[in-house]
Parts: structure tokens; C-alpha cells; sequence
């Protein structure tokens, strides 16, 4: 009887690798039933299940589901919530915007975090519950050794239409190319995924962070009782800081484990020295100025000030 009152919600994974999306939303699922007495049931779909089973086998937009209620909860990566008129934040992908985690969780459980939460539901009338890392710090992986700032350039980098990335790694003298490039951004829990073939040597430069959002329905958000909504609100904060220092974790022991390296194909690992860590800081910063101006309510000079 009790499974039968079960609410039930589909959770849509977009990114790679699935399984670090999936431990969010199972973990989603304990903290919410824990907190309303097992009142609702997800059902947690990669992105090709959910499009063979509800999309007659057709490609979809999570954003757009997420809109018309064909989903009711999803986790996206902030530039493609950006990508989709909620450029503010685009401003969370900016070089060397947070000094920490501690600083990056100040801002995102803060008033700030609020904000941008209210600027999704504007621009896109989804309710944002939460923010997580899904791989934290960036890195790069990269077909040569890249040893300083200085060996960056000349090497290509995939073309995007992401104005952040082409002006940061033009910053550093790099070439877009549509083929296959020298250098991929990435995170060590999403090098598996993301590094090209070859792409066997890793710069840790931590320059950005790769932020990703917890999203809902708006009208199931709506219908939720104020009780209900309160719970959710605390599930998904409690899942999202459980899953940060999880990516964290996940980074660190490939960064300290030479059978993960090995396993992943990661020939080399290049941790910067302060002093090239500092020529990137200086390389980069021309580009937080050049996107500051653009994003409302003094939003970058605010976060770094958090």
C-alpha cells in the first residue's frame, strides 16, 4: 500500500560518466524518503534509456523536459543551464574565481547562491535546489607533456561556442581547431569520459571548477505542501555537500593512486609550481575582467569578496 502512495519522480542524467550522477540521485532518493516517510519513488534514467523508453528513441533537451514535466528532476553542468539564457551563470565557470572549497561552498549556500537560483527561475522557470561539483577543480589533459604556462601555447583546443573558454584559452596563445585538439578541459573524475585518445598527460591547474546544478519542475515544485518543500530543499543540500566532497575525494585518489592512473591511461601528472600557477593567474585574468562587466548585480567582484 505504502509503495502504491509512493509519489513518483523521473530523474534525468545528461552528463558522463552516469555513475557519478546516479550516487546523487540514489542518494537524493534515501534523504528525501528519510525525511517524509518513503513518500516518493524516482526513477533514475540515463539519458539513452530515458529517450528510448519516453522519446521514441529521439535525442532530447533535459532543460526542455524539465519544463514541460516530462521529467521533474534532472543535474546539469552550469554552462549548459548558461547556454540557455541564464547567462549569470556562465560567471561560475570564470578562471580562478574561487580561492577554495570552503570559499566555493560559501558562495553557493550563501545569498549568492540564492540569487542565481532566482535567476534560473526567471530566465527559465525551474526551480534550482542545489549545486554540485560532479569533478571539481579542472584540469588538462593533454597529447604532450605540459610542464609550465608557457608550453600551452601553439597547442589546440576543441572549438566551442563558449565565449569563457575560447577567450581563456586564446589568453594562453592556444589555437581552436575542429579536429582533434592538443588539450581537453577536464576534471580527474571526468578525464574517462571527456580526454581524447592520447590525451595520456594532465596538467592539474585548477584553474575553474566544474559546478553542476540540481534542478525541478516548476509545477511539481508548486504542488509540493511548504513541509514538503522544506524537505527537499534540505535532501538536496545534504546530498549536494555529500557529493562534493565525494568528487573531491574521487580526484584526489586518482591524483595519489598509480593503478587508477594506470587504468585510465594517465601516463603523467603535473602538479604546478606557485611560481606557474601565478604566470596562469596573470595569463587569466584579463578574462575575468573582459566577462565581469557583463554579468548584473556586481556578481564577480561579490563572489571573490565571499
Amino acid at each position: 500500500k505504502e509503495h502504491q502512495m509512493q509519489k513518483k519522480i523521473k530523474w534525468l542524467l545528461f552528463h558522463e560518466p552516469a555513475e557519478l550522477f546516479i550516487r546523487t540521485a540514489e542518494h537524493f532518493e534515501q534523504e528525501i524518503n528519510r525525511l517524509t516517510g518513503n513518500k516518493y519513488k524516482l526513477e533514475i534514467l540515463k539519458l539513452e534509456d530515458y529517450n528510448d523508453k519516453y522519446n521514441n528513441g529521439e535525442p532530447c533537451d533535459p532543460l526542455k523536459e524539465l519544463q514541460e514535466d516530462k521529467v521533474q528532476m534532472s543535474q546539469l553542468y552550469v554552462n549548459s543551464i548558461a547556454g540557455s539564457d541564464a547567462t549569470d551563470f556562465y560567471a561560475l565557470c570564470l578562471p580562478f574565481l574561487f580561492d577554495s572549497h570552503d570559499h566555493c561552498t560559501r558562495v553557493l549556500e550563501g545569498n549568492i547562491g540564492d540569487e542565481l537560483m532566482t535567476h534560473l527561475h526567471d530566465k527559465l522557470n525551474i526551480k534550482g535546489l542545489s549545486f554540485t561539483y560532479s569533478g571539481g577543480y579542472k584540469c588538462m589533459a593533454c597529447d604532450t607533456p605540459v610542464k609550465s604556462v608557457e608550453d600551452f601555447k601553439n597547442l589546440t583546443y576543441k572549438s566551442k561556442r563558449i565565449p569563457v573558454w575560447t577567450a581563456m584559452f586564446d589568453a594562453l596563445g592556444m589555437t581552436p581547431t575542429d579536429h582533434k585538439p592538443n588539450v581537453t578541459q577536464t576534471t580527474f573524475p571526468r578525464y574517462e569520459c571527456e580526454a581524447e585518445a592520447g590525451q595520456n598527460f594532465v596538467a592539474d591547474t585548477q584553474h575553474s571548477m566544474y559546478l553542476t546544478t540540481i534542478m525541478m519542475n516548476d509545477s511539481f515544485w508548486n504542488n509540493l505542501s511548504a513541509e514538503d518543500q522544506m524537505h527537499f530543499t534540505t535532501a538536496a543540500k545534504l546530498c549536494a555537500r555529500a557529493e562534493r566532497a565525494k568528487s573531491v575525494a574521487d580526484a584526489e585518489e586518482i591524483k595519489t593512486s598509480g593503478s587508477r592512473q594506470d587504468a585510465l591511461g594517465i601516463e603523467d601528472i603535473t602538479k604546478f609550481t606557485d611560481a606557474e600557477v601565478l604566470k596562469l593567474r596573470e595569463k587569466l585574468e584579463p578574462v575575468t575582467e573582459q566577462f565581469a562587466k557583463y554579468f548584473s548585480n556586481n556578481l564577480v567582484d561579490r563572489i571573490r569578496k565571499s
